[in-house]
Formats: C-alpha cells, structure tokens, sequence
C-alpha cells in the first residue's frame, strides 16, 4: 500500500484536472492528482470505460473517452466556442436549466486559455475583423440562424498533457499518481466529509490519498459513477437529500441533414471551407437563433460543415497531426503524402492567397447538424449489477433520443431551408437533403448518434433535493468534494462543452485561492 497526503486531492489528469493542479501549484499549494490510466494511455485501462446501455444508442464510450495523463485532450477534435448569454439564462421551455454562475465570470478566463492552446484572440460573433474584409457572406436572421465562428488550435497543441509537461516537472508542488483508478472511500460519519480515497492499479497495486479537499475531474460519466459509488458506500447517506445525482444525464446529438452541391467548387469552398484567420482555424458554426427556440419551444442547436477528407489524399496531413497530438509518429501516413505532392503545393497556395483551407471538387461538404437534448429524468446513469477489472461496479447508462430531440432536429431544418433562401445558396448552391430531413415521418433522431459531449448527471443548483453541487461547484452533501466537469452543467446549449470546462476548471480553483492561504510543497509521477 503506498499513502499520500496533501490539502488537495484532484481525480482525473485530463484538461480540468491539469488545469486546476497547475492553477494551485502555481500558488505554492500542495496537489496530489490520481489518474485512472496510464503516461501513454491504454486499452487495459481504457476497457474501464465500457458500460451497459440496453437501447443500445450510446455509442461513445469507448471511442469518445480515454483513460490517461491528458484524459481525452488527444481525441479532442479543439472545437473552441463560448456558450451564448441565452444558453445559460433562465428558458421557459427548459426546466430549471439556468447556471448559477454568471457567464460573465466565467468568458473572462477566455483570453487566457486561448493563450496557452496557442489561439489567437478575437470574437466568435464577428470574423469580418478579424480577417480584415469587408465582405459578409453570413448575414445574422433573428429568425433563423446565427452565424458564429469557432477557434480551434492546431493538433499538436490539443493534448494537454504534452502542452503542460515541462511545466508541471519543473513544480514542486504536485504529485501525480498514474495507474491509480479509485475504487473506496472513506468519509467521516460524524461531519459527513471525505477524508480519503483508496485507488488501485490493474497490477493489483493500492494507494491511499488523504487530503483536506477533494476535486473530483475525471470527466462527466466516471465522475458521476465515482459520487454513485461514494452514496452505495455510506449505505445511501452521502447523498441523501438528494434525488437527481445520475438522472438529466445528457449529450448533444448529431445528424447528417443534407450533401451541399458543389457545382460550383470555388464559391462551396470559398463559402465553407475552414478559414485561418492570424494563424488561427476557424469553423463555421450556425446557431439556432433564440427567437426560433422559443417560437418552437425547443433546445439549442447549430448546423456545420464536415468533409469527407478521408477520400482525399489530405486526410494524410491530418493522420500526421493527429499522430503529434497523441504523441506518435505515423510514419506511413508520411510516406503516403509525398506521393501527392502536387495537391499539397495547391492546397498551400490557396491558403496563402485566400486563408482557407483548399478542399479538392470531388470531396463533399456534408450539411451536419448538432441539437442540445433538454434535461430529461429518463436519461440517467446508475451503477450496473456488473464488475469490472478492479472489482467495482460498471456505469449503467439508460440513455437515447426523444420526441423532444426530434422537434429541435426539424426546428433546426427548417430555419436552415430559410436561411438558405434567404442568403441566396439555394441557387448557388443548393441542398441535396437527406431522407429524413425531408419527409417527417422518417424520424431525424433514428439516423442521429452522441457526439461523446456527455454532461448534466452531476447538475448545478441551489436546491440539494433536485441538485447535486451548488453554485459554487461544492457538493451539497459532501462539501469537501467539488466537480469540475460538463457533468454540472444544468443545461447543455449548442456549444461543444471543452471551452466551458476549461472556464469552470479555472474558476474553481481560484475560489479555492481566495478562499485559504496555506498549504506548501515535490513533483514526482509513479505507477502505482
């Protein structure tokens, strides 16, 4: 048995939990952070994620998690967008989905991550400006769609772990635990606080962490799992009062609503192709407006541009990218580009003339859109019935689509077929819809699936009876136990949750700053 004391005790090294360690270190706090996986990750450990799910919908639990220093950062695709004021706000048609936190609090924790991912700055609302032109191909409709522009930092600087390293080596003051999956608590009967946690590796080694604080970060459905096994462990007293921990859990969904025709290239690439504006990719990203969510009494939701890139010899650009972030080298995807070098030198001459990224005629641009699903009881996470490795219970995941979902699906095609009339494409080029777009009987939400955007089974609130961390992401029951994950999130909005996360992470651990002004430190990584 190896033991480790600190005032704080972070669990799970991904981006919040990086984020927050760095943050107390960079204050002279002692951290200890127990990571479930391993430096590299691996499918031992990423085998822990796997979960029942009777309907058979959720489909990214193992391809949209990782278990690893870093967690899921080298899976992150970089989608960087703030939510809209509207998103976090009080919506009649959505219950209780307003945060506790003003969202002006949070967006001012944005300059400064933009600056570690290596984005550059200016606004999701506003690319004329920034990119200096004067000409405005996507107009705002109040009525329809927004447009908005998502940042996205180059590959190699979205894994976390590999952008923090030599930072966190040179810190005295954190000690990081690989291979160190939590299984036990111990919580104090009398004051109801956590007093420790008892990890174990898949080599059957065990590690004790004692700590005056606990920061629980390992992403939204294991973080859930971990407060679902803390309640079965005080025989149900730990969250007594409460009735929600599990239930609203939620993830945003995607479908594929239409092809755009390309008949004309130039113009489909000069309109959708992804834009690099001072160095920085930007994607197009259009927002369902508010006065169509409230006129349909639905959710948020946005349409985006995806390319079949994998047909083209680019997709070995992006093989080699992604191998940087995962800290590998694809060496046949290397060999495969050179052959096509011709389409290299014209895909850098179109993005040094026009700031785009050149996409060859012969690729499509296919029309996806991505829908908030609204809190629902039914959706929920449980503990299964089945052990895993460690000899501690499976999530239990009762999840999928409703008619909720469906009519945020047909709200959002039809201000698209709106907004395509009104800005001319309809003519320049037009929608090829799918099946199901265009005939309602066939059900948009049948060929939907999760984008691995999970959130809402931990929810914010003030009322411990219908919510399980309160404004200040502190557990109502146990308050030496905080979340920071997509998991408090009240309500989804249209924007992909990373950016979100990453404001919370820092927020919370500068509460943690004003609030005590002691605890010193000695870095070390062990397997445990």
């Amino acid at each position: 048995m190896n033991y480790a004391l600190a005032p704080y005790c972070i669990i799970g090294a991904g981006i919040a939990g990086l984020l927050i360690a760095r943050r107390l270190c960079a204050a002279g706090r002692k951290v200890i952070v127990v990571e479930s996986g391993g430096d590299e990750g691996s499918d031992d450990a990423n085998q822990l994620n796997e979960f029942g799910n009777p309907e058979g919908r959720y489909t990214r639990q193992l391809t949209g998690r990782r278990r690893g220093l870093g967690g899921t950062s080298p899976l992150w695709g970089g989608r960087m967008i703030r939510l809209s004021p509207h998103e976090t706000s009080a919506r009649s048609h959505v219950p209780e989905g307003a945060w506790g936190i003003p969202l002006a609090e949070l967006d001012a924790y944005e300059s400064e991550i933009e600056a570690l991912f290596k984005v550059a700055s200016g606004s999701h609302e506003d690319l004329l400006s920034d990119a200096g032109t004067t000409t405005n191909e996507f107009p705002t409709d109040e009525n329809s769609l927004i447009p908005r522009w998502a940042k996205c930092p180059r590959f190699k600087n979205c894994n976390i772990a590999t952008l923090l390293k030599d930072e966190l080596k040179r810190s005295p003051n954190i000690d990081i635990w690989l291979d160190a999956t939590v299984c036990e608590f111990e919580v104090d009967r009398q004051s109801g606080m956590l007093n420790a946690v008892r990890a174990r590796s898949l080599a059957g080694k065990e590690l004790l962490v004692r700590a005056e604080r606990f920061i629980f970060a390992a992403g939204s459905i294991e973080t859930t799992r971990l407060l679902l096994l803390l309640n079965r462990q005080t025989s149900e007293r730990a969250f007594s009062r409460c009735r929600v921990l599990g239930r609203y859990f939620q993830d945003h969904l995607k479908a594929q609503v239409a092809v755009i025709n390309r008949k004309d290239s130039a113009t489909t690439n000069r309109l959708f192709g992804y834009r690099f504006v001072k160095g920085t990719r930007r994607d197009l990203h259009l927002e369902l407006a508010p006065k169509a969510q409230e006129r349909e009494a639905v959710g948020s939701a946005f349409a985006y541009v995806a390319m079949d890139l994998d047909e083209s010899p680019l997709s070995h650009v992006k093989q080699i990218a992604q191998g940087i972030q995962r800290r590998e080298v694809d060496l046949k995807a290397t060999m495969r580009l050179s052959s096509n070098m011709g389409l290299i030198a014209r895909s850098a001459a179109w993005r040094m003339v026009r700031k785009q990224l050149y996409v060859p005629p012969d690729i499509d641009f296919r029309l996806m859109v991505c829908v908030e699903q609204l809190p629902s009881w039914n959706n929920r996470i449980t503990l299964s019935r089945t052990l895993d490795a460690l000899g501690a219970p499976r999530v239990h995941c009762d999840w999928g689509p409703n008619s909720t979902d469906e009519r945020t699906f047909r709200a959002a095609v039809k201000a698209i077929d709106s907004y395509w009339e009104l800005t001319g494409f309809k003519e320049i080029c037009p929608l090829e819809w799918v099946t199901a777009a265009q005939e309602e009987m066939v059900p948009l939400i049948d060929i939907s699936e999760a984008c691995a955007h999970p959130s809402g089974s931990t929810r914010m609130g003030t009322d411990p009876a219908t919510s399980v961390v309160g404004p200040d992401l502190h557990c109502h029951e146990v308050p030496n136990i905080s979340v920071a994950s997509a998991s408090v999130f009240p309500s989804a909005g249209s924007a992909n949750p990373t950016l979100t996360i990453m404001k919370l992470s820092l927020w919370l651990a500068d509460q943690y700053l004003r609030q005590h002004s002691h605890e010193k430190a000695v870095f070390a990584v062990h397997a445990s």
